[in-house]
């Protein structure tokens, strides 16, 4: 198996979902939400170079392949990576919730517009609520595509800075602990 350093994966090695491009694996991402959302504690087995969730038995990472003899494993995940996380997944929602009130606040005020110009009429009171369900499904529709792949990459890119420089403190030596 080819060793890879920390965030890089193996070779031929793709994240569930095609997130190939995922710095951590799905496993501890997975981990980090329930931290995160107070189910989890911040302890336990992880890779010394990935933070990959590690089993009692295992030899080399399954994650980055690094052997346990290299790095040890750690009992906590450091703050800065849970940090990093956390502004992700704040990053992934605020960029879909703002699409979806965009395009909510765009339907109302076109439903608007008959009843504003034609008055209160049967056929401009229909035209207000079709545009209402029209605009609601289209933009949950546009947040729940779109907006999940661009808050996406927007957020794996800030938890990517957050990681690297992790890495860089670590290997100088200034990472801060769990």
């Amino acid at each position: 198996m080819t060793q890879a350093r920390a965030g890089e994966r193996p070779s031929g090695s793709e994240a569930p979902g095609g997130a190939g491009d995922e710095i951590v694996s799905a496993r501890l991402v997975a981990w980090l939400d329930e931290v995160l959302a107070g189910r989890a504690p911040n302890t336990g087995r992880f890779c010394g170079n990935c933070y990959h969730p590690r089993q009692a038995g295992d030899g080399d990472c399954p994650h980055c392949g690094t052997p346990t003899a290299e790095t040890a494993t750690v009992e906590s995940v450091p703050l800065d990576v849970i940090e990093g996380h956390r502004r992700r997944r704040g990053r992934e929602g605020a960029v879909v919730r703002t699409i979806a009130w965009a395009g909510l606040t765009t339907g109302v005020a076109l439903a608007l517009v008959p009843l504003a110009f034609a008055g209160v009429t049967w056929w401009s009171v229909t035209a207000f609520f079709g545009l209402m369900i029209f605009f609601y499904i289209f933009s949950a529709n546009v947040a729940n595509s779109l907006g999940d792949a661009w808050g996406y990459r927007w957020g794996l890119a800030i938890f990517r800075r957050y990681w690297e420089q992790h890495v860089a403190a670590r290997s100088d030596g200034s990472a801060g602990g769990a």
